[in-house]
């Protein structure tokens, strides 16, 4: 059965910007599993905000729905899809506006929760999940009303392995049950069991097939210009003694029993699953946090403390557009240097090496994920900090954005700039020297093997 058409479609965000989409011709139907793929910014994210009927700006051609159709969507980033603060609230939160009784309310949550693959209690407060967790929360407040199609924006760049595996049986279940599905991925290999139809967006144009990146100008390598050489690479700039970690009044979340360091100068990454605690741990570092708990923790020689760092200290977020607010992207990039009263031409500069100098007008808002990401991180980056953490940076690049991403780390570590990086899966690339793994509440330390 058909459930949506697009015909001959084109769409952009204003007169004097680029077509985001030119001519598209897509049908879905009942039971078939989409995936779209394409370069970071080549509108990807657009077609499913087309799609879901979320767009208010007008679009040439014809779109067709299913009369009865109902469409879930959990975006890219799915923070921004919260409305309550428990999770038994969130997801009955459409229910309670339809009517629903309560006995069928409390039916439908406890049912979307395990076919999303989590188990939560319904008092569980929103601000102590994961970004992975919040994704699947998000997956599962859309099936609570039951859509006939689902749209799903990046799942694997959110979600641990595990956490993988689980969605595909949810995901492969639904599909039996005739709903329809359409993922936008980087990555469509981790779920080519269940895809069925493949799709390349790129320069706004929809064709059947999977994308593979072309050859482009490769960024030399690290070149900055007229730095000093930094005097102390070795030198211990995270210094953390044993110890355990967990929020105020909460059971203990995990525990170091060895300690780790950090030198000036090296790549180290921080692998967990969803809700291991890697974020907390960073944000521990970074002062952010306000616990009770003295941690035996020092950064920089200091104990960590909001504000004692000036730009000595960079941290970079899983949200990046909560660190973008500027109304263009070198207004952005410049407003730290300014900040700092540093040579606001790092800025431009910055952006000219990176071969992004076409965004520095775009409002970062108007960025995909990915670029968004890229940006925070290069506005971090002009400041040439002593310590960065960054907390999942890589999520929604393509490969030439991840090569760009990896280049400006690998340019503030032959500074001496201290890296510690987040992520769900093991990152296998040479400039990374060793590796923290925190699994089953245990942050030990395993050193990457050359060759």
């Amino acid at each position: 059965m058909k459930l949506l058409t697009l015909e001959g479609v084109s769409f952009n965000y204003g007169s004097q910007l680029p077509t985001v989409l030119q001519e598209i011709d897509l049908t879905i139907g009942a039971g078939q599993c989409h995936c779209v793929t394409g370069p970071t910014g080549s509108g990807k994210s657009s077609l499913l905000n087309l799609l879901a009927g979320v767009l208010n700006r007008p679009h040439e051609g014809d779109i067709w729905r299913s009369p009865r159709l109902v469409t879930g969507w959990v975006t890219q980033d799915p923070q921004t899809q919260l409305l309550r603060k428990t999770v038994g609230a969130e997801l009955g939160f459409a229910l309670e506006n339809l009517g629903i009784s309560t006995e069928k309310i409390l039916f439908k949550v406890q049912l979307a929760l395990r076919r999303a693959g989590l188990y939560l209690r319904l008092d569980t407060q929103l601000n102590t999940l994961s970004v992975g967790q919040t994704y699947r929360l998000m997956i599962a407040a859309q099936l609570v009303c039951e859509p006939h199609l689902l749209l799903l924006d990046e799942p694997w760049a959110q979600l641990d392995d595990h956490g993988v595996s689980e969605l595909l049986v949810v995901l492969r279940n639904l599909l039996q049950e005739g709903m329809a599905l359409v993922l936008v991925e980087h990555n469509p290999s981790a779920f080519a069991e269940i895809i069925q139809h493949h799709w390349q967006l790129e320069a706004g144009k929809l064709s059947e097939g999977i994308y593979t990146v072309s050859d482009a100008a490769q960024i030399e390598a690290p070149t900055w210009r007229n730095q000093p050489k930094f005097e102390h690479v070795g030198k211990v700039l995270i210094n953390a003694e044993a110890l355990e970690f967990g929020f105020d009044g909460c059971p203990v979340l995990f525990t170091c029993p060895q300690g780790f360091k950090l030198q000036a100068g090296e790549i180290v990454t921080l692998m967990g699953d969803n809700g291991s605690g890697k974020t907390s741990l960073l944000k521990s570092l970074a002062g952010v946090l306000n616990l009770k708990q003295r941690l035996p923790i020092k950064v920089l020689g200091r104990r960590p403390k909001l504000g004692v760092y000036g730009a000595d200290l960079g941290l970079l977020m899983q949200r990046p557009s909560r660190q973008l607010f500027e109304t263009s992207v070198l207004a952005e990039m410049q407003f730290s240097l300014t900040r700092f009263k540093l040579p606001k031409e790092r800025a431009a500069q910055m952006l000219e090496e990176l071969g992004l100098s076409g965004l520095s007008q775009l409002p970062p808002y108007k960025l995909s994920h990915g670029q968004q990401h890229l940006i925070a991180l290069a506005s971090i980056a002009c400041l040439h900090p002593k310590v960065l953490l960054l907390d999942d940076p890589l999520a929604g690049m393509d490969k030439h954005y991840y090569d760009k991403a990896w280049y400006l780390l690998q340019c503030l570590s032959s500074q001496g700039c201290a890296i510690l990086l987040s992520c769900h899966r093991g990152i296998e690339h040479s400039a990374v020297s060793r590796q923290l793994s925190l699994h089953n509440g245990l942050l030990v330390e395993s050193f990457i093997e050359e060759g």
